[in-house]
This record gives structure tokens, sequence and C-alpha cells, in this order.
């Protein structure tokens, strides 16, 4: 087995790597390419200046990872222009988050960095105006069932992904950090607030709010699948922005959008997983924060563990389990008891009734499907 704090090593410090063994560098890099992280440490060997020290055969793995990791990050900026010119159009402000926020600003932790889609935010009147726009334009929903349409519409934080007719790029478009179904979806008038302009015009959230939404994606949510490649994000930006400013904001954002619990998660991983040491200001609030018995049986038993990449190099028993209980927790939160009760029989109904008589049986048809 694989220690996840022994990755983080080698993704922070790459020198580490030269003394690895051919068989160790071999479940490395099968590890890093699960994680979504194997073109980020190309680029952070190539910082540290020991990437020509690797192995051959590592080399050419980081190499071929590090070109696709270019190549989609052209690609990011070609939809974000795109996008920017259409939004402007109509004079909707949009902001873009997570992956394409780091491409556009070409941040440390961009470098290498892969996501699955495009992520925007825009304030909530204008969503609707937004979303015909973009269907006007070549940008499509995918048919949906009548109560999956309506847990976006009524429930989550976002819009139904909308898919590009000729270059299959998906958006999804937001209207708040979190759903506001859970009673926890913050004010984002001050998140939109913070946008910054990026050299091709687009916008993306100031450094501070870019880590409390990375925070908030990633320790208030039911997926720990990436959370090794969220966690790098996070060590880099706050690496790379850091100072005194940035670590007010961050703990004050932390206090107005209720996500404190979220933040010391975040903190105390950090300390577990890195040796970056935080600032006076960022261990006075761990040492000093009121955890629960409960929360900190969580923090250790379920957030900590549930960093790991999954693969079976890596995960143990204690992994699974953490990663299990991030997931029913990540539910419960969510939403409220009954609509979560609601939520989990519909859905176990339609797949029990998918696995009986066919995935597509039930599908919307799409002439009659008003998204298309």
């Amino acid at each position: 087995m694989i220690d996840t704090r022994s990755l983080f090593s080698l993704l922070l410090e790459p020198k580490v790597g030269v003394d690895y063994s051919l068989s160790y560098w071999q479940e490395v890099i099968f590890i890093l390419r699960e994680a979504k992280v194997l073109a980020s440490l190309y680029h952070s060997a190539q910082r540290h200046g020991c990437l020509n020290q690797y192995p051959e055969f590592a080399q050419k793995h980081l190499n071929s990872a590090q070109v696709y990791a270019d190549r989609q990050a052209l690609q990011i900026n070609f939809e974000a222009s795109e996008l920017r010119l259409l939004f402007e159009e109509i004079d909707v402000t949009a902001i873009f988050l997570k992956g394409a926020g780091y491409t556009l600003r070409d941040s440390s932790n961009s470098r290498g960095r892969i996501c699955s889609d495009i992520d925007v935010l825009v304030n909530q009147q204008d969503l609707a105006k937004a979303e015909a726009h973009l269907k006007s334009r070549r940008w499509k929903s995918e048919p949906l069932s009548d109560y999956d349409e309506k847990y976006y519409r009524q429930w989550a934080h976002e819009i139904p992904p909308l898919i590009h007719l000729n270059r299959a790029t998906v958006v999804d478009m937001h209207h708040n950090l979190y759903p506001p179904i859970s009673g926890r979806s913050p004010d984002v008038s001050s998140f939109i607030a913070s946008r910054q302009k990026t050299q091709n015009g687009c916008f993306v959230l100031d450094p501070a709010s870019t880590v409390m939404h990375s925070i908030i994606h990633m320790f208030a949510n039911e997926d720990s699948s990436s959370w090794m490649r969220d966690m790098l994000d996070i060590l880099l930006l706050i690496e790379e922005f850091g100072d005194d400013a940035f670590w007010l904001k961050l703990l004050d954002l932390s206090k107005q959008t209720g996500f404190n619990f979220e933040t010391l998660c975040c903190l105390r991983s950090i300390q577990y997983y890195s040796e970056i040491l935080l600032p006076e200001i960022a261990q006075q609030f761990v040492a000093n924060f009121p955890l629960s018995k409960r929360q900190a049986w969580l923090l250790e038993n379920a957030f900590i563990p549930a960093v790991a990449p999954e693969h079976d190099q890596v995960l143990g028993r204690r992994h699974k389990v953490a990663k299990n209980i991030v997931y029913l927790r990540g539910h419960w939160i969510k939403m409220p008891t009954s609509i979560l009760f609601k939520h989990f029989v519909i859905k176990l109904f339609l797949s029990l009734r998918d696995q009986l008589v066919g995935k597509h049986q039930f599908d919307p048809k799409l002439p009659n499907n008003p998204n298309w």
C-alpha cells in the first residue's frame, strides 16, 4: 500500500522521486493518473529542476500527461472566450469557477490541471436570460426526466448542464455555490463583487473567494473521488496567494458563509498532508475552533482519510469507510430529511426500473422536451 502523504510529498517536493525504484514509479504513475494529477507532477518537477533525473519511462508518461493537459488548457481558453462574448451580448456578468477559473487566471495550480467541464457563476436574476441565450446559440440540455428537471430547477444551485452541439463542450451554469434547498447557500453577492478580470477579459473570483469556493465544493459535498486533486489545488493556491490580506478575507468568508467547520477540515488536512506552515491567524483559528465530539470524529475518521485517491494501491478499509461516510454526510446536509428520503426512494426506484426494462425505455422524447 502507498501512503497518500507520500504522494503529496512527491507533488510538492518532487526531488524525492529521484530515489524511487522503477517498480515504485510504476505504481505512483498509475495512482496519479487516476487522481488526475500526473501532469501536475510534470510541472512541479520541471519547476524544481528534477524532471530529467527521473527514469526515462516515467518522463515519457509525465510528458504525455502534460501534452494532454496543455491541449485542454487551450480548449478552455477558447471556450471561455466564446462564452464571454455570448454573455456580453446580453449584458450578463459570468464568473468562471474551479478548473476553468484556475486556467484563465494561470495560477500555479492550473499547470497540468485537467477538468471535465466549464463552470460559470451568474446572478440568479440573469439565469433564465443567460440559459435562453446560450440555447439560441447551439448550446442544448440533454433530455431529463421530470424528476431530474425538478431537482435542478427547484433544489440545486445550478441548471442542467449545457452541451455545445458541435464541440460537445459541457457548461455547468451556477447561480449559487451550494444548493438553496440545504438552507446553507451563501449570499453570492460578495463573491460576485470580488471578481477579477483575466488577460483575455474573462472574470474569475479573487484568490480568497476562489479558495473559499474550493473548500465548500470539497468538504460540503458527497463525492470525494477527486479530493486529492482538490487538496492540491488549495495547497498551491495558498502557497501562491497566501499573504495576510488573503488569510483575513478567507477566514472572514468562512464565518460569513457559515462554512467554518469545512474551513477547519481544510486547514487540518493541510497540516496532515503537507509541510506548509500556516500563518499565526490560521493556526489560532484551528486551535480555538469549538469542535464538538461529532465534528472531531468526522474530521479524523471521514474527512482526512477521504482525501486518499481512489486506487487499490492506496485505499485501505479505513479510507473506503471514510469515503462512504463523506457520501452519506454530503447528501444528509444538502437536503431536509423529508426531501432526502423522498429523493433516495425515487432514485432507487428509477435505478431498479432501468435495470429491469432497459435504461433508455423511459427517456424523454426530444420533440416534446422544452429544452430542445
